[in-house]
């Protein structure tokens, strides 16, 4: 068990005045139960922990709802007294198999609200769409978690001088580092590329001693494991259906999804467009896939301004798309991150990280920049908000590699700070941007993979 920055937000909502239950939102096995398990005992709390997979039958109490009835039964269960105060933390896991408990939020909010409950369940935006079961709006909080981000993975693993580099690392002395802290913290990233985030491959290289095998194996047992949930999931899609949906989605991820691209996926899978449309929804409520949209970038919020229809696929975790994809480990740990599999492993890197840094108390959306095709220009990989600016982002080939997209973009929409992100040493730029006579200066911020999720924190440094 290692410390996650989810655990501090579930602390948080608990020490709230006006508290109500918390909804913990993630795909499977990212470690949603054992951060409740922690943060209780971080607050030094009792927890009431109920596993609805294995109680079926509290679905009927939720549906009449009697909060006596159901405190009781559940101290059964347990074997502990419930008590409607907080003095303890009640935990529904798996509510997918018991749907009736979400919309139960509501009275225990208004009946019970000194007992402090959280639900959580993989599957369960599913369910609750299938059985259209109404939401308790405005008497429930929701939080979201996914892997582990590269600064929760150095934690783990103990890494404590590569966690005190990267927070003395500042847009204006981070050109300064040592070429020995540079390629150790480089070689921690191609490390966590190949473990990736999910807790349990974590938890298995750190206790067999990083046997890349072992972790192989583990992975591909989890990926075997969201495959047969496909069975589970409701609806016209049968499971065989899914899963050649699910593969076409995986060998296209960081390419954009296109109209044409997806009619020949549906075709190849014997299936139509409406059921390739009804699967990517299906992987978007488990978390296994997120759609990064292609934004106008007119202002903020990124999202005011989207097309579904020009959009490309990160997947849930890097290490478990390695697994999937079959990619050796000797391409990771012998040449540069953006150059294995044609950079994707880069992109994944980089969403992944700027997805799961986002404050867990809001959905996680990620955008990205497609101008329009008639004037040839490469896409910028990511765009992030930075105030009320929003800031370029592109993962390229070393110190020297083009970033046309970027000038297009800085000169096209005004902006003033940019990212490029590789795996050459970091530095800061004043640079010009120039194409067809405009131009407009802006400040190029280049950082390493291990210097993705400090971005907002260098930005504040090297602002113009």
């Amino acid at each position: 068990m290692f410390h996650r920055r989810i655990i501090d937000d579930i602390a948080g909502w608990f020490r709230q005045k006006q508290r109500r239950p918390l909804v913990i939102r993630g795909a499977r096995q990212v470690g949603k139960t054992t951060a409740v398990r922690l943060a209780a005992q971080q607050l030094g709390l009792g927890l009431i922990e109920i596993n609805l997979e294995r109680h079926l039958d509290l679905e009927s109490l939720f549906q009449k709802f009697s909060l006596n009835d159901l405190l009781f039964n559940i101290s059964l269960i347990s074997g502990q007294q419930v008590f409607a105060d907080a003095r303890q933390i009640l935990l529904l896991d798996e509510a997918q198999t018991t749907p009736s408990a979400y919309p139960c939020l509501r009275y225990l909010a208004e009946e019970a609200p000194e007992l402090p409950v959280i639900l959580t369940g993989s599957l369960l935006d599913q369910v609750l769409q299938d059985q259209k079961l109404s939401a308790p709006v405005g008497r429930v909080e929701t939080c979201f978690m996914g892997p582990l981000t590269f600064e929760e993975y150095l934690a783990a693993a103990g890494e404590a001088k590569a966690m005190h580099a990267l927070q003395m690392l500042r847009a204006d002395n981070m050109a300064a580092i040592p070429d020995s802290v540079h390629e150790n913290l480089m070689q921690q990233v191609r490390r966590y590329t190949l473990i990736g985030g999910m807790p349990g491959s974590v938890q298995l290289a750190l206790d067999s001693g990083f046997n890349h095998a072992d972790v192989v194996k583990y992975q591909a047992s989890l990926i075997q494991t969201i495959k047969d949930d496909f069975a589970k999931y409701a609806g016209t899609l049968d499971a065989l259906r899914l899963n050649a949906f699910f593969n076409g989605i995986l060998r296209q991820i960081g390419s954009q999804f296109s109209h044409k691209l997806a009619n020949e996926m549906a075709m190849a899978s014997s299936g139509d467009s409406r059921q390739l449309n009804a699967a990517i929804e299906r992987f978007q409520q488990a978390r296994l896939f997120y759609r990064v949209l292609h934004s106008n970038a007119d202002g903020i919020p990124l999202g005011a301004e989207t097309r579904i229809r020009i959009s490309k696929f990160l997947f849930l975790d890097i290490g478990l798309l390695l697994a999937a994809q079959g990619i050796p480990a000797q391409a990771v740990m012998s040449a540069p991150i953006e150059l294995v599999h044609q950079g994707v492993i880069a992109e994944q890197f980089v969403g992944q990280q700027l997805l799961n840094a986002q404050k867990s108390f809001a959905q996680p959306e990620l955008y990205y920049w497609q101008p329009p095709r008639s004037q040839g220009q490469a896409e910028v990989d990511f765009l992030v908000a930075f105030g009320s600016r929003i800031c370029p982002v592109e993962v390229k080939s070393g110190a020297t590699g083009t970033i046309k997209s970027l000038h297009s973009f800085v000169i096209k929409k005004k902006a003033d700070l940019a990212f490029r992100v590789s795996s050459a040493r970091p530095g800061m730029q004043k640079l010009t941007a120039r194409m067809n006579k405009a131009e407009h200066p802006f400040t190029l911020l280049s950082i390493p993979f291990y210097l993705v999720n400090q971005w907002e924190r260098l930005a504040a440094a090297g602002d113009p």
